[in-house]
């Protein structure tokens, strides 16, 4: 009896130690995936070179949720540039506008700035594409694709390097602003121009005030957002100009109005 208690124990210990063993020996490659999948994370970090001062275009759309996949009919419609300045300018359908944003690792941040808000017809995508640059949280490049993740990675919005840009290049940069008073409109030539003054143009620097080409990408909207004839536009109206940096070196000097909004 005793030797049969010796043999069963003896047993136990073996089947104990065995399985100990082959725990051991399942859970140790579980820690180096871990190790290489955090040394793959770092080594995917993105830095402001690898996005800065390029065209990208929206070209697709994967929801995690609903696991679908959509393609963007037209990419070159809805475009982001982002600056070496941590300043970005975007183009949605119709509407254009700017702002800032930031990015700490893989961890990207674009901040509220200035946005045309034009009706672009029930066919746009402008609304839905606006929402989601507003809850992205991440990006990667995959495949030569920029990704933008949005929200606790609920999609995916993919984008396609489209034409060349540079950090002079006028589309590339931030809008500025001006408020001012319309003085006079020059009609002729191949496009109309108003001439803003104004104290904060004044303040500005530009003591003659600042002439505005009124070309047909202009945007002319009245205070609620809605689009307005430059026809329409008279001396003595406020408005508030959204314009590029480039500005010609007579006095007074000219620059294209992106936008003019009546204020």
């Amino acid at each position: 009896m005793q030797n049969t208690r010796k043999i069963l124990t003896l047993l136990f210990i073996c089947v104990l130690a065995t399985a100990t063993l082959l725990v051991s020996g399942c859970t140790e490659p579980v820690d180096n995936s871990e190790d290489m999948n955090n040394e793959e994370m770092e080594a995917e970090t993105i830095s402001i070179n690898d996005i800065a001062d390029i065209e990208w275009q929206w070209s697709g759309l994967t929801e995690t949720l609903s696991s679908s996949q959509s393609v963007v009919p037209d990419p070159e419609n809805y475009k982001i540039v982002f600056n070496s300045d941590n300043t970005y300018s975007i183009k949605a359908d119709c509407n254009v506008g700017s702002g800032s944003y930031t990015l700490e690792g893989n961890n990207l941040t674009l901040l509220p700035g200035i946005m045309t808000l034009v009706y672009c017809g029930d066919d746009s995508m402008d609304s839905q594409y606006l929402s989601l640059l507003n809850n992205v949280t991440t990006v990667s490049m995959e495949n030569d694709q920029l990704v933008l993740v949005i929200g606790n990675n609920s999609g995916r919005m993919l984008f396609v390097e489209g034409e060349e840009s540079t950090y002079n290049n006028e589309e590339s940069e931030a809008l500025h602003i001006l408020n001012g008073t319309i003085s006079s409109i020059e009609e002729g030539g191949s496009y109309p121009m108003l001439l803003l003054e104004g104290e904060e143009v004044n303040n500005s620097g530009y003591t003659k005030g600042i002439k505005f080409v009124i070309s047909e990408e202009t945007v002319i909207v009245d205070p609620n957002g809605g689009l307005f004839d430059s026809e329409n536009l008279k001396e003595g109206m406020n408005v508030r100009v959204f314009f590029g940096p480039t500005l010609t070196r007579s006095i007074p000097p000219i620059g294209q109005a992106e936008l003019i909004r009546l204020i």
